[in-house]
């Protein structure tokens, strides 16, 4: 269970970097990204869910992180981006600028993630 949890964290950076670059574009370009990138950010979210999924059976296992700040930075993760979706307002450059602060603290948290697993 833990190389699974590995594995969907760094599928989950590869995920963030693609988005930070994708969204990054949208901002400079005023776009405000179309399907393909709505698809983007639920494969985003669909990965975080499935790593916290997994950190909590391996939690349940007793397998304890070894920070507990784990925990908080779990939860932080799973809450962004839906977070940032819920204030779009259909103004391009600010929902690209929005969604890119939000990717740029998704990275920030991943990496704490990692930092204290």
């Amino acid at each position: 269970m833990q190389t699974v949890h590995a594995i969907l964290a760094d599928a989950t950076v590869l995920a963030v970097g693609v988005a930070l670059v994708w969204t990054l574009i949208l901002a400079i370009k005023v776009h405000s990204g179309g399907r393909l990138y709505d698809r983007l950010q639920t494969v985003l979210v669909g990965l975080v869910v499935l790593a916290a999924a997994a950190g909590a059976a391996l939690f349940a296992l007793g397998q304890r992180p070894s920070d507990g700040l784990h925990l908080l930075y779990g939860g932080v993760a799973l809450v962004l981006i839906p977070l940032a979706r819920s204030y779009r307002s259909g103004a391009g450059r600010r929902d690209s600028i929005l969604m890119l602060l939000a990717v740029v603290v998704l990275g920030g948290v991943l990496f704490r993630l990692f930092s204290t697993g």
